[in-house]
């Protein structure tokens, strides 16, 4: 009789537990909404956890009590103009109290079950992150508090206040084409939490700055020496540079008239010649972010995904380096094996089915003839407008341009300005100002004494090579 009722005992035992397992995920339905009538709990997650924790940060005062982490990025600290380790503060894991008045509210911080947007493309979030927000009920609306967060998130994103209204900044995006799982996996880990250039901020506004502002980082905004007007430009150059200037002031022109509001570029000539410099100038001078895009290391996702994401930034500016060496033609020459970006996909990008309104495009080579014609061909029309409009040759500088780079770097030696221009006829606008460079360095240590040449008659190109020059009878 003892076993029969044991036997009982333990299969009662064992439909009861059946019965919680099956009736767990009711049961604790019913207990959180039992529990939300007491403290309620908001769950935030990507861009709008950025959000929330900018509107904390601003409009509530966090608790000096509970658990505090730390990190600290390299940036450029304008005051020293130098890249220093500035610290900061950031929400912690453990959690953090925030106040408004006499309501507590509670954040903690998980990056449990998120998706791993890091891996490979350092286009995506600094931190995607999930917040659980707990407040005991009636004390915060939650619609409210949601809604005052992304006004103001979206406010600060216009307005820019926390870099006095700079937007400029310069973001690397490169990928995981050619690399393996292990480097994939571990080297890209900490490369991917951090900006990628020392101008670049955006990711670290939701943090508590210690010890500086975020108005000190990045460029000055109030310098007053244009970009462009530190370069040396053909007339070409400054014809691309005036269509530009009219392009970013223009965008309701285009609006009214139903025409897209992009332009797209292709700069080719000799290397040395500023294709780059011009390039990262005009970006400067009209406060534009850049994407500095390695096709290289880039696969078809990772390029499609911070291209889009790169278009919730315009304007900006998407600048591809050296074309030529990622693609000969349409073959893809950068990658030996595995998967690696394909023509059609960047074709896709630089002309898609997403609006790209506000996006400039430029990209440099320094051999045309390596450029499929569905990016760019020879003529005043590009070979597709929406990709490349317009097609811009750089080669060698004129009197004009050495001598204002002469000028600049020789300004306590204008006495040679004459004779270094001369003797630089042919060089390119990097190899000219290396020569002014070194001559200036010479002059400023005493190395060599300045002098004033006499008077030369122009010697040809064939004097200058060290040919002879042909008698004309």
């Amino acid at each position: 009789m003892a076993d029969w009722f044991g036997n009982w005992y333990w299969m009662g035992g064992i439909a009861f537990l059946t019965l919680v397992a099956t009736c767990f995920s009711y049961i604790r339905t019913l207990y959180l909404h039992l529990f939300s009538r007491v403290v309620q709990t908001l769950t935030v997650s990507g861009f709008q956890a950025d959000a929330a924790l900018l509107y904390l940060r601003h409009h509530y005062t966090v608790s000096r009590f509970g658990p505090r982490t730390y990190l600290g990025w390299k940036l450029f600290y304008r005051p020293i103009r130098r890249v220093q380790l500035m610290p900061m503060e950031v929400t912690s894991e453990h959690g953090r109290l925030y106040w408004r008045g006499w309501v507590p509210v509670w954040v903690t911080k998980s990056t449990k079950n998120t998706p791993d947007l890091e891996t490979g493309v350092t286009a995506n979030d600094y931190q995607y992150q999930t917040l659980n927000i707990l407040f005991a009920c009636g004390t915060l609306d939650p619609d409210a508090f949601i809604l005052a967060a992304t006004q103001y998130y979206n406010q600060q994103t216009q307005v820019y206040d926390a870099t006095d209204g700079r937007r400029h900044s310069i973001r690397y995006i490169h990928g995981s084409a050619g690399m393996t799982m292990p480097d994939v996996s571990g080297g890209r880990g900490r490369e991917a939490a951090c900006p990628t250039s020392g101008s670049d901020i955006r990711g670290c506004l939701v943090n508590r700055p210690l010890g500086f502002e975020f108005s000190q980082l990045g460029l000055d905004p109030n310098q007053s020496r244009s970009a462009i007007d530190r370069l040396a430009l053909g007339g070409e150059a400054q014809l691309l540079v005036q269509e530009v200037r009219r392009w970013r002031d223009s965008e309701a022109w285009y609006e009214e008239r139903q025409l897209p509001w992009r332009r797209g570029f292709l700069l080719y000539g000799p290397p040395g010649t500023g294709k780059t410099a011009l390039a990262r100038a005009i970006a400067e001078d009209l406060d534009l972010p850049v994407y500095v895009f390695d096709l290289a290391s880039l696969k078809n996702d990772e390029l499609q995904r911070a291209w889009n994401q790169m278009l919730e930034q315009v304007p900006c500016l998407a600048l591809i380096e050296d074309i030529d060496a990622v693609f000969h033609g349409r073959e893809n020459v950068a990658v030996a094996s595995g998967p690696a970006l394909t023509f059609d996909c960047l074709l896709n990008c630089l002309d898609g089915v997403q609006r790209s309104d506000g996006l400039l495009t430029v990209i440099t080579t320094n051999h045309l003839e390596q450029i499929d014609p569905a990016i760019a061909q020879p003529g005043l029309i590009g070979s597709r407008p929406g990709r490349i409009d317009r097609l811009i040759r750089l080669a060698g500088m004129d009197e004009a341009g050495r001598r204002k780079i002469a000028q600049r770097v020789l300004r306590d030696h204008l006495a040679v300005v004459d004779e270094v221009c001369l003797e630089g006829d042919d060089d390119t606008p990097a190899q000219f100002q290396e020569r002014c460079a070194r001559l200036a360095i010479a002059l400023h240590f005493g190395d060599q004494v300045p002098h004033t040449p006499p008077p030369a008659a122009p010697r040809s190109r064939a004097e200058k090579q060290g040919l002879s020059p042909v008698a004309v009878p």
